[in-house]
């Protein structure tokens, strides 16, 4: 059996990419991505308290009537200086709940904003914003 030689090109280029680390393994490249919740190294957190930080399973737990203080204090930057050292390591980087970096995302926006969209999050149960199926 014949190989073209577009598909040779193609198999040493994905050899080459893979040797040189241009290709990564995905179980390691989710490693990297979970070092950005090690407060320790990444030092992201300093300002908000543990209790309201969104970590691994897509959660961040603030209670509705502490909408303003997360969103007007140190924990909004700070959950997006995480999911940016994520995504930046791991643009597919899937939660716990399988959201991804953009659905975490849109839905802190959505819960800091003053609309429709912020009134649901507040009247509703929810607790943790983020813990719905977000694709």
């Amino acid at each position: 059996m014949a190989i073209s030689r577009h598909g040779f090109f193609l198999i040493s280029f994905a050899l080459f990419c893979f040797s040189s680390g241009y290709a990564q393994d995905p179980a390691r490249m989710v490693q990297k991505a979970l070092l950005c919740f090690n407060n320790k190294l990444t030092r992201i957190y300093s300002g908000c308290d543990e209790e309201y930080r969104l970590n691994e399973s897509g959660n961040i737990n603030v209670p509705p009537l502490l909408t303003d203080q997360f969103c007007n204090g140190p924990c909004l930057a700070e959950t997006q200086q995480l999911l940016s050292c994520i995504n930046n390591l791991f643009s597919d980087f899937r939660f716990d709940n399988k959201a991804n970096v953009r659905a975490i995302s849109d839905t802190i926006r959505a819960g800091c904003s003053f609309s429709n969209q912020r009134v649901y999050l507040q009247r509703s149960t929810i607790h943790k914003p983020c813990s719905k199926d977000l694709h």
